[in-house]
């Protein structure tokens, strides 16, 4: 995804004030001091980008007017440190409750999370499809009875370089065995310094590798 400082300022400016609520073309200008129809040229950029849209609020008497408004794609630009909360949860959760015990729960973490995400649904095609709604941006093919998934995206990419064991081995494989129980995962190609994509390698249990 776009990052926000790559949109520009006046872009970004105007994000910035639609997240404190709903705006004119007019409210726009007057914050920003920036003439109409630039305002206009920015919101139509943003509108086809989808990070904005609008609706049309009538208030008094006269035409309805038409209010731009953030939408969640365009609030997921701002950076969030979901990362560094969760490593700071674990780290605690580990001095007191034990590895073992923060291992058994990214465990059960795993499986929850598919459960609630895909439903009654267990096959590649789903696994796929949670992996690309939590910005993945992953793939599968099936080649010699084994399954590879591609995620080009690590969501949780510094927790993977800090401690790949704990999460990766514990929350990671729970989610597949909680689609493809009768696999076992062959190969791990890992995310590392400079390489934020990964691959797995699921192949049946009885199958000699």
């Amino acid at each position: 995804m776009e990052e926000i400082l790559n949109l520009g300022n006046s872009k970004k400016r105007i994000l910035e004030e639609l997240m404190d609520g709903s705006l004119t073309i007019n409210d726009l200008s007057g914050r920003l001091n920036i003439q109409n129809n630039a305002i206009r040229e920015h919101l139509d950029n943003l509108e086809n980008m989808g990070y904005i849209s609008y609706k049309f609020t009538k208030s008094g008497v006269g035409r309805p007017k038409k209010y731009y408004f953030i939408t969640r794609k365009g609030m997921e630009l701002f950076p969030k440190k979901y990362d560094l909360l969760l490593r700071i949860l674990l780290e605690e959760l580990t001095n007191e409750q034990g590895k073992e015990w923060v291992r058994n729960f990214l465990k059960r973490a795993g499986e929850r999370i598919v459960k609630n995400s895909t439903g009654q649904e267990r096959d590649l095609e789903s696994l796929i499809n949670f992996y690309n709604g939590l910005g993945c941006m992953a793939s599968a093919i099936e080649k010699d009875g084994n399954i590879i998934i591609k995620r080009k995206n690590c969501i949780y990419y510094n927790l993977a370089l800090e401690n790949e064991n704990l999460l990766c081995s514990s929350f990671e494989d729970s989610i597949i065995h909680s689609v493809f129980p009768s696999y076992k995962i062959t190969k791990k190609d890992t995310v590392s310094k400079e390489k934020f994509d990964c691959e797995i390698t699921l192949s049946k249990a009885d199958n000699k590798t």
